[in-house]
């Protein structure tokens, strides 16, 4: 895919399934593990790097924010949320392995705040404390990008047994990417490697990386990284923004829910009975013209059919005077129903 694509998608990279080929080969499992990636995309790298190491039993958990590629990762994902990981809550020091492939863009700035971040180095500080002391880390970013001052220091100073490599000849000159492997340190105090940190702030020139930095198709053989054995069932794994679609099934069967639908369920007018008080002649005619006693009434040879109907006219009457006749006109309203019988025949009541 062309860098146009790839921006396009919005900072989306998903690495050449070629260079996860390589990478899985400078791995070795110790033992049962769980591995991470934050921005797993649609899972094909965390999974192929989690598969075929029997009787090894490798977990693999993701987290990715588009919801069409986190529904194809959760197909072969062993954990996969749908969530951005700022709102992720993970316990730390838990992951074996973790994959890092981060948005290669900067932060939303905020109402008031002035300036942004990048976001390789972001990922790379917040998902660090996920990785247990020992564990093994690969990072993949823009090669000029390990010369950021804040991603090379953090790098020369908590991770040891490192190697870097750019992407195999096939790959390179359509990504610009480069590899990093490391160990995380042990213990609070960390010491700071000069060498390492000079030699990453040196990758911002592509003449440097030509000439300095091997293809990661020449660590095969040469070179492998061992990932720590863990506990496999990682404690706490969840977003604080949950999703909408789990209540659905919550509010359906919410009593409070199903007594509010009871109240607003629109009335059926029953007829029968006796009347509460006696119904005037007007009052009746207005049930008989809306259709209240219409329907089917009776069963098998009994079965009728019922209508009702009004007619409104006018009726004028006079009173004589001694001076004047004064006319009156008021509204007459008559009834009739018709009974369709099942013959076919109709018989009208008026």
């Amino acid at each position: 895919m062309s860098h146009l694509g790839n921006k396009i998608k919005a900072g989306y990279y998903r690495t050449p399934d070629l260079q996860g080929e390589y990478l899985k080969k400078l791995l070795h499992f110790t033992g049962d593990t769980p591995i991470f990636d934050p921005t797993c995309g649609e899972g094909f790298i965390l999974n192929y790097l989690a598969t075929g190491h029997e009787p090894r039993n490798i977990k693999s958990y993701g987290v990715e924010l588009d919801r069409g590629r986190a529904a194809s990762a959760a197909k072969i994902i062993d954990r996969l949320v749908q969530a951005p990981i700022e709102s992720m809550v993970i316990s730390h020091n838990v992951f074996g392995l973790l994959l890092l492939n981060p948005p290669y863009d900067n932060t939303i700035v905020g109402i008031g705040k002035e300036g942004t971040e990048r976001k390789e180095f972001i990922e790379l500080a917040r998902n660090t404390k996920y990785l247990i002391p020992g564990g093994l880390m690969i990072y993949i970013i823009p090669s000029y990008r390990f010369a950021d001052k804040h991603i090379s220091r953090f790098l020369a100073t908590q991770f040891e047994e490192v190697g870097v490599a750019k992407f195999s000849d096939e790959d390179y000159e359509d990504y610009k990417q480069c590899i990093f492997i490391g160990r995380k340190k042990v213990g609070k105090k960390k010491k700071y490697n000069k060498i390492m940190h000079e030699f990453l702030l040196s990758m911002e020139s592509e003449d440097f990386i030509k000439t300095n930095v091997s293809s990661i198709k020449q660590f095969i053989g040469q070179k492998q990284w061992e990932v720590p054995e863990a506990d496999v069932e990682v404690p706490t794994f969840y977003s604080k923004i949950e999703n909408k679609r789990d209540f659905i099934l919550s509010i359906k069967e919410n009593k409070g829910f199903l007594a509010f639908k009871e109240r607003t369920k629109p009335k059926q007018l029953e007829i029968g009975g006796d009347p509460i008080i006696n119904i005037a002649q007007g009052q009746m005619a207005l049930l008989l013209a809306s259709g209240a006693v219409n329907g089917v009434l009776g069963e098998g040879e009994h079965l009728h059919a019922v209508q009702g109907v009004e007619t409104v006219s006018n009726v004028e009457t006079t009173e004589s005077t001694d001076d004047m006749i004064i006319t009156k006109t008021r509204t007459k309203r008559d009834i009739s129903i018709k009974i369709i019988l099942p013959t076919g025949k109709v018989k009208k009541l008026v």
